[in-house]
């Protein structure tokens, strides 16, 4: 399963890393501008004048005062919930406001030189306007980005809901073709024979009841309730039907989904053993450099003409739509019906422990 974007980690991040370089090139070029360095020949800059200490003070008041109006005010009160025409007229009164205390800072608080109204106004506005453009975008972004976020919480929650459906729906299915199995050894086999499959149950039910609810547990666990349920249809079976199961690799570092592999098993069962002439079901467990590859094949009887249990399949394509949810592009699985066999290949990248 993919890595979920942690998006309140990465938006922090990039605010801070976006308002030091948008405030230190901001503030900071003025000071290696050319007036700063030696010249044969008076270089003349509005900086070199004693107003630089008044303009860094303006853009102090103003400039960044905008900046933070329009990312922390307009966009979450004014964007979000009144929408973007509003937006816009928002901020070119919010900007004009801002020229209109600048000129009065000039005239009144600083002391720069007197000018007209008109030049007043013109050497105001353009650094607004400027700094106006950076916030939009800047805001811009920063609302694509939380709707993306927005967009994938719901999916992960829409996915969440989805598993524990399924979940629910094969657990049920599951302990109803068990408990038909129990029924049928207790009628035909010993009392022995029954409290041994009675057991056997038992721990079946205890993975199902305190295990299956974890979203990963170890996949010596999963082998371990594959046998027990081999084991129980062994005993069931005895020599009627051939069960084999074959077993390589470590599997003590690796984790999987929860009741994932079960069903391709019991749908063997189901359907590999009645009307079926010598009936055999085979499963590969195998484990290979982090990839689990399970195949399990089954005999296949004629086709008889009769009415299909309603909840037949539904724990394959169950399972088949979790690995859809859960393995994204880190699963493989391939369903060969020929005319007298049924074979299930899958393969797994599997999670380290």
């Amino acid at each position: 399963m993919r890595t979920r974007w942690n998006f309140p980690k990465t938006k922090l991040s990039f605010q801070v890393l976006f308002n030091l370089v948008l405030w230190g090139l901001w503030i900071g070029l003025p000071l290696f501008s050319p007036v700063h360095q030696e010249h044969e020949v008076p270089h003349p800059h509005p900086h070199a004048s004693s107003e630089f200490s008044e303009h860094i003070i303006h853009e102090l008041l103003t400039i960044i005062p905008l900046f933070y109006v329009i990312t922390l005010l307009l966009f979450p009160y004014v964007f979000r919930k009144r929408g973007i025409f509003i937006f816009f007229i928002s901020l070119i009164l919010t900007n004009l406001f801002f020229v209109f205390v600048g000129v009065l800072m000039k005239k009144f608080l600083l002391a720069f030189e007197l000018e007209s109204d008109q030049d007043s106004f013109i050497k105001e506005i353009f650094p607004l306007i400027m700094v106006s453009g950076i916030a939009t975008t800047y805001g811009f972004l920063l609302e694509y980005l939380r709707t993306e976020s927005h967009i994938e919480d719901l999916k992960n929650e829409q996915m969440k809901s989805e598993l524990s459906f399924l979940r629910s729906q094969i657990s049920p299915h599951f302990i109803f073709n068990i408990l038909n199995s129990i029924v049928y050894l207790i009628r035909t086999k010993s009392d022995k024979k029954a409290e041994e499959v009675t057991i056997r149950l038992s721990s079946l039910m205890r993975y199902m009841l305190y295990d299956s609810d974890q979203k990963m547990i170890l996949l010596a666990k999963e082998f371990e309730y594959l046998k027990n349920y081999i084991d129980l249809q062994k005993m069931r079976f005895e020599g009627d039907v051939k069960i084999a199961i074959k077993e390589e690799g470590d599997m003590a570092s690796f984790k999987i989904e929860p009741m994932l592999l079960i069903p391709f098993v019991e749908n063997a069962v189901k359907h590999g053993v009645t009307y079926v002439d010598n009936p055999f079901i085979d499963v590969f467990f195998i484990i290979n450099e982090g990839v689990l590859t399970f195949r399990v094949l089954n005999k296949k009887g004629a086709v008889r003409q009769e009415k299909k249990d309603e909840s037949s399949g539904i724990g394959m394509k169950n399972v088949i739509r979790r690995l859809e949810l859960l393995y994204p592009n880190k699963h493989i699985i391939q369903i060969k019906d020929e005319l007298d066999s049924f074979e299930v290949f899958l393969s797994i990248e599997l999670v380290d422990n």
